[in-house]
């Protein structure tokens, strides 16, 4: 599985996300992504070869452990975490076209105000340039009149316009729009949400809830009668069960405290605002694509890393480990 897509793409995340926001990544990555991808994989590899009962009727061994286990425990773990994903992954998407959006806004704005000023400049030259001419007039019609009086006052010059220098300057958070903001809050709450969902269904759906037994008893057809099945490493696999919830309420809490943390206030100034747009100002298309670099005007800028670069958790064994993209050759292993 090309596990390293949802890496690279979680990475982007942390670059837009609170504090808060940075340990929950931190954390989904050490706690959740690595302990899937390399622990969880070896402990719950082969579970149904390994599920033996006393009893050679065929089929019964395959509806007791599908009794048992409904789906593999690795696999509702891996779909756990593309789910707990997709939102922060959406939103990632979501932010980077609107940044690119509102560059372009920007450099609109920018056009126009430079536009505007150079046209003042233009009308301020001309202006000046005909009271020159006025005064040239003025001063030849009165030498060819006479000498001037002397009390005649001196002609006042006209005051400089002082609002054609102004430059009406906008700041950087009237420019990030609040909408934003409120897609930030609903992708905290969509991964809580689905955290949530997991473990219920979790609890639900497996006949054992935190303690994996050593014999599963099975009356199910065509078993003739009550089977026992023995289920191998069950102490192993009740720690990694353990581990997992405990992970789970961990990241539970981290949306809980993330949301204190942005606070009701900030939301609902947010969705008052959220009719405050600069794109839409300036009318900037979502049509037509993007070819430029992020990173500003100019180019050669690129997507930034994320958060959690800055940690040393090596993920190229995570990657390699379930994409079998390890070997000698392999010169991917990076630290995040």
């Amino acid at each position: 599985m090309a596990w390293h897509i949802v890496e690279k793409l979680l990475e982007q995340v942390a670059e837009h996300s609170t504090l808060v926001g940075k340990f929950w990544v931190t954390f989904f990555f050490v706690l959740r992504f690595l302990m899937v991808v390399s622990i969880a994989d070896t402990v719950f590899g082969d579970e149904q070869g390994s599920f033996v009962c006393n009893t050679l009727t065929p089929g019964c061994a395959n509806i007791c452990f599908n009794d048992f286990s409904p789906i593999s425990l690795i696999r509702l773990w891996a779909l756990q975490i593309l789910s707990v994903s997709l939102p922060t992954i959406i939103f990632m998407v979501y932010t980077a076209h609107k940044m690119t959006k509102i560059s372009q806004a920007k450099k609109l704005r920018q056009d126009e105000m430079d536009k505007k000023k150079k046209m003042r400049e233009e009308a301020k030259k001309l202006k000046e340039e005909a009271r020159k001419k006025a005064m040239a007039d003025r001063r030849r019609r009165l030498e060819e009149s006479g000498p001037p009086v002397k009390n005649e006052k001196k002609e006042k010059e006209p005051e400089k316009d002082k609002d054609d220098d102004k430059v009406v300057a906008t700041k950087l958070d009237s420019d990030t729009p609040s909408r934003l903001m409120l897609a930030y809050v609903v992708q905290v709450v969509c991964r809580l949400a689905v955290e949530i969902g997991f473990m219920v269904l979790q609890f639900n759906i497996y006949v054992f809830k935190f303690w994996v037994p050593e014999l599963f008893k099975c009356a199910r057809w065509p078993c003739p009668n009550v089977v026992d099945c023995f289920v191998s490493r069950p102490k192993e696999k009740t720690i990694m069960l353990w581990v997992m919830f405990a992970t789970g309420l961990i990241m539970i809490v981290l949306n809980l405290i993330e949301l204190y943390h942005l606070g009701a206030r900030k939301i609902l100034e947010a969705w008052k605002q959220r009719g405050q747009d600069i794109t839409k100002e300036y009318r900037v298309s979502s049509n037509m694509p993007h070819f430029g670099t992020h990173g500003g005007h100019g180019g050669g800028g690129r997507y930034p890393r994320g958060y959690p670069q800055a940690v040393g958790i090596r993920v190229g064994y995570a990657r390699s480990s379930m994409s079998g993209e390890g070997g000698n050759d392999y010169d991917g292993d990076r630290f995040i």
